[in-house]
């Protein structure tokens, strides 16, 4: 019975687990939504004060990269509306778009934009898979090079490239007060941007990473830390529902802004005897079958709290019609079957309540002392 427990509760954890990750890949799909809306909002305002000449950059030149940029957010904005952001694939195509956006910003833009090549790698680490991480580094530095090759053509010149220089700006002030100031053109400059611009850029994109590496591994040891923490501080360790710490944090905040609440408590009935005839064991086999067949029927609204050492009780948020009463005969129903397949008898006592969230504490009195008084009537039909 307890190795059947405990396969139960493993198979509940496993398909929580695969809830928690299929939602932290729409949480994580949705922040590169975010990121776009910022990009573009920031792009537009940018571009306003182009426009008005608060910043000296050529009004022709940011229109056209704002206007690429644009028309690149069209497919975010169709996966946004018609696609499960759950998909495998979405954050791939996001975060190429993100990278693609990047370059044509920093294409058009240059070294007024350089920064923008960190964002993708920004937005990539919040992702679980380490491989999510490094392919936006890829795709990162394939596009850059491309953007700096399209830039250095179409965007606004930078003169150390075009002229193959790496002089400060004594020297240019130097050199023209002298009036010896000459320039002649580099006459390689594919090569010049490849290797003086793009490697570098590529050697810091890539340090940037592994330092974005490492925050996210030692961010998620935390996290699993403080979780493993969490949880032995909210959970009975005997039978994996809410222990009565959690259970009084709860009522004392928490479901005091519920707006109804229902309270069921269960009691093992006969503990004592099982425990004298059976053995302490045989008591455990007990309470780990009920707590099994509440933790089954627990939800996020529903949730379980073993608030004594054969007691149970169950708090469910705005309960529905009828649902107090389903609860109560799918527990018994349940109770009933194990019931029959086991050696010792086995039998509850049950009480139930409901009312507003800000009386949860009468709720939980009444409950209780249903149970108590359903607990006395079987005593002494026993008898």
């Amino acid at each position: 019975m307890i190795e059947e427990h405990r396969d139960v509760m493993m198979e509940n954890y496993q398909e929580k687990y695969k809830k928690e990750l299929h939602q932290q890949e729409i949480n994580s799909n949705i922040h590169t939504l975010k990121g776009f809306f910022w990009i573009f909002v920031t792009i537009l305002l940018l571009w306003m004060l182009t426009l008005v000449r608060i910043f000296i950059v050529d009004s022709r030149i940011f229109t056209m990269a704002a206007g690429v940029s644009a028309v690149m957010g069209i497919p975010v904005l169709y996966i946004y509306k018609k696609v499960d952001l759950s998909k495998h694939w979405v954050k791939y195509v996001f975060l190429t778009l993100i990278c693609m956006i990047s370059a044509v910003i920093a294409a058009f833009l240059s070294f007024h934009a350089v920064l923008i090549y960190v964002l993708p790698l920004l937005l990539a680490v919040q992702y679980r898979e380490r491989m999510t991480l490094w392919v936006t580094y890829v795709v990162n530095d394939v596009t850059m090079t491309l953007s700096m090759l399209a830039g250095f053509y179409h965007g606004i010149c930078d003169l150390n490239l075009l002229l193959g220089s790496n002089h400060t700006r004594d020297w240019y002030m130097e050199q023209w007060g002298a009036g010896t100031l000459q320039f002649s053109l580099e006459p390689d400059p594919v090569f010049t941007i490849l290797f003086y611009g793009a490697l570098p850029r590529a050697v810091i994109l890539l340090a940037f990473t592994f330092v974005l590496r490492y925050i996210s591994i030692t961010s998620h040891e935390d996290a699993q830390r403080i979780a493993d923490l969490t949880y032995r501080k909210e959970t009975d360790l005997g039978t994996h529902v809410y222990n009565k710490n959690k259970y009084e944090e709860m009522i004392a905040d928490y479901y005091l802004g519920v707006d109804r609440l229902a309270a069921i408590f269960w009691d093992v009935n006969n503990l004592k005897y099982v425990n004298d005839q059976y053995g302490h064991a045989a008591g455990d086999v007990l309470i780990q079958t009920l707590s099994s067949v509440l933790y089954e029927l627990s939800t996020d609204r529903r949730k379980v709290y073993r608030v004594g050492g054969d007691e149970f009780v169950m708090l469910i948020e705005n309960p529905v019609e009828t649902e107090i009463e389903s609860m109560v005969e799918s527990v018994s129903a349940a109770l009933q079957e194990k019931n029959s397949q086991g050696e010792m008898p086995f039998s509850s006592a049950v009480g139930w309540a409901e009312g507003c969230g800000v009386d949860v504490r009468k709720i939980i009195n009444e409950a209780d002392a249903k149970m108590y008084e359903n607990k006395t009537r079987g005593k002494e039909c026993r008898k």
